[in-house]
């Protein structure tokens, strides 16, 4: 069964002409960000983008465009807690009051990270190739600048653990799961910064941190498959921890990789639909990161509007070749 629902992210602060593509193709779900735009002309920022009116607002928003918001991806400020220092308790009350709001609201899923100081991150934005320019990272780009944070991995461990026995049960009381999304890219340190959220077994280790139903992760395929060289596998193994997909792929390894038109990458997508029909992946998936085709839209690196279409299309028509193969066997 592949009753899994695609739900495009919305990077935009206000509907555009890719919000109303979105609905031309039947596309009822979104992922959103916390609400950090302008109120209006005069640069009034919105209140706590995690608090309950600018939410509400947000979600309106989306819900008046003709979708039905399911997740939210993104970090309030959390440095502080990844890191320990003075201040981590407001910031654990942010956090906490952002999943009660969400509980509030009906937004089911809270995507988030752990990397502290810088997160997502490219060292190149507009590679040429023949599909278009698209983004890549090379470690080399980076090694002449340390951040020097001092932190050792055992107290990132130590730290995600108290966060997890912190925030899974107001998860839990406000029905909304917690899926941790990988260090992008997955290095063991990034220029100074230690990072832990980049293998399999750290994978395995933070669901047994926490055995909670709502402890679990965003399977974000592009890192993954720089984690491992079977991602089906990885598919399988991780099974109905797996609450969020990010589909789409490289080539490369860690270290140095290019994002790929979705089907010219690394992996045997294919494969990886099949392993998702095999685990009855019911949760969200959304296309990612992809090439920006000549005079597409791309306000945010990746996030181009024709090719997001074009590889949506591209995962249905993987969904439609397995449901039918289905049914012929």
């Amino acid at each position: 069964m592949l009753d899994f629902r695609i739900a495009e992210i919305l990077t935009e602060d206000r509907p555009n002409k890719y919000w109303y593509m979105l609905r031309n193709i039947g596309i009822n779900d979104a992922v959103g960000i916390l609400p950090r735009h302008f109120s209006d002309w005069r640069m009034h920022g919105e209140l706590n983008p995690w608090d309950y009116i600018s939410l509400k607002r947000y979600k309106n928003m989306i819900n008046d465009s003709g979708f039905n918001l399911v997740a939210i991806e993104d970090n309030p400020p959390m440095d502080k807690i990844i890191l320990n220092l003075d201040g981590k308790d407001d910031e654990l009350e942010n956090v906490a009051r952002m999943i009660e709001n969400f509980g509030k609201l009906n937004i089911k899923i809270w995507c988030y990270n752990w990397m502290a100081v810088i997160g997502w991150f490219r060292s190149s934005t507009h590679i040429l190739k023949d599909y278009g320019t698209t983004s890549g990272f090379n470690e080399n780009d980076i090694n002449d600048y340390n951040f020097n944070v001092r932190i050792n991995k055992s107290d990132l461990w130590k730290n995600l653990n108290d966060f997890l026995d912190f925030i899974v049960p107001i998860a839990e009381d406000n029905d909304v799961k917690l899926a941790m999304h990988p260090d992008d890219p997955p290095l063991d340190n990034f220029s100074g910064i230690p990072r832990i959220m980049n293998s399999i077994e750290s994978y395995d280790h933070l669901i047994e941190l926490n055995k909670s139903d709502y402890n679990g992760i965003t399977m974000c395929q592009g890192n993954f498959t720089l984690m491992a060289d079977n991602l089906p596998d990885v598919i399988k193994h991780f099974n109905k921890k797996i609450f969020f997909v990010h589909f789409r792929d490289v080539l490369g390894d860690r270290h140095n990789f290019i994002e790929t038109l979705i089907g010219h990458g690394k992996t045997d997508l294919y494969k990886c639909m099949k392993a998702y029909n095999d685990i009855n992946f019911d949760g969200i998936m959304r296309v990612d990161h992809v090439p920006t085709l000549y005079s597409d839209d791309a306000s945010v690196p990746g996030y181009s509007y024709l090719n997001r279409l074009y590889a949506i299309g591209y995962i249905n028509g993987l969904r439609d070749s397995i449901k039918n193969g289905s049914k012929t066997r």
